[in-house]
């Protein structure tokens, strides 16, 4: 196996993509005024070697497909050359093992959440239905959040929290679905039940983010710049190749993997400026249903349960 490409690509691959992730993380956790501990990377680290075995089994059943394609990504080593089926077989096989025990033994909590995102991206990756996949994916993403939030600060996401992350997870696998039907026309893919449903959670999840949100302008105004920066760097690229998607994706990638590391390196710096700054957390003149706010309260209880529960199994 080429070591250079597997540090280099594939695991530089998989930071790029949770980076961001870890950073979205990192500044809601602002809004409840704190930051992650040092300590925080072991369970990361330990989270991500677990969650790496996805990338190889999914490398090893789509090897056939990927090919057949004209482009693939650097960090996709069998289809490049960089690494062997073997290799992929034994990593697969001590990834998963170690991940997953590294996990329970930094936290019984980080531990089941690993265990069941693995379960779930399995799950994904051995049906064919396309519907259920993108809906599985969704999940996948709110798992990751999880993990993250537990491995560093020690806890599930606050109830108050969850809808952020919840949006995220949903428009995440609604893009990912829309880009999957790319082929078929606009107007047919959103009369798709499923595509309708993933819209609605979006929709229902951002109005349960308000409360959240309204209760700092100044994390709300960090958010929506962070946001039009990563907007503004793909998408006029997207644009560009709008009528040749296929032919520009090598340079596309390019600028999203720039934009998601210039994205997240800037809520890191605003989240953390807010914290040590002691800035106030001016809230939006608005207040938002007594009864939503109670419902979200009690989301807390409700995930400290789960996780008990599975923890004694």
């Amino acid at each position: 196996m080429d070591l250079r490409a597997y540090f280099l690509d594939f695991w530089g691959s998989i930071i790029k993509r949770k980076f961001n992730m870890i950073a979205i993380t990192v500044f809601i956790a602002t809004y409840f005024g704190v930051l992650p501990s040092a300590r925080s990377l072991i369970g990361v680290v330990a989270f991500l070697f677990a969650y790496s075995s996805i990338y190889y089994y999914n490398d090893l059943l789509d090897y056939s497909r990927d090919r057949q394609q004209g482009f693939m990504p650097r960090d996709k080593l069998l289809y490049h050359g960089a690494a062997s089926h073997s290799d992929y077989i034994h990593l697969l096989a001590w990834s998963s093992i170690l991940g997953i025990s590294a996990a329970f033994l930094y936290s019984p909590a980080l531990g089941v959440v690993t265990a069941l995102t693995l379960a779930v991206a399995y799950l994904r990756t051995s049906i064919s239905d396309l519907t259920v996949r993108e809906v599985l994916l969704g999940v996948v993403e709110l798992l990751n959040f999880e993990a993250f939030w537990i491995a560093m600060y020690g806890r599930p996401i606050p109830g108050l929290a969850l809808p952020v992350f919840v949006t995220y997870s949903a428009l995440y696998a609604l893009l990912h679905a829309l880009y999957k039907l790319r082929t078929k026309p606009l107007l047919w893919a959103v009369r798709q039940r499923w595509i309708q449903m993933l819209v609605a959670i979006v929709l229902v999840a951002a109005v349960f983010s308000i409360p959240l949100a309204a209760s700092s302008v100044i994390h709300l105004l960090a958010l929506l710049a962070a946001s039009t920066l990563y907007l503004l760097l793909v998408g006029v690229q997207a644009m560009r190749y709008a009528h040749n998607v296929e032919g520009g994706m090598a340079r596309i990638m390019k600028y999203h993997d720039a934009a998601i590391l210039v994205t997240a390196v800037a809520l890191m710096i605003l989240g953390a400026w807010i914290v040590y700054a002691h800035l106030p957390s001016i809230p939006l003149p608005l207040s938002p249903p007594h009864s939503m706010v109670q419902l979200l309260s009690r989301v807390d209880d409700y995930q400290t349960h789960a996780l008990q529960l599975a923890q004694r199994f």
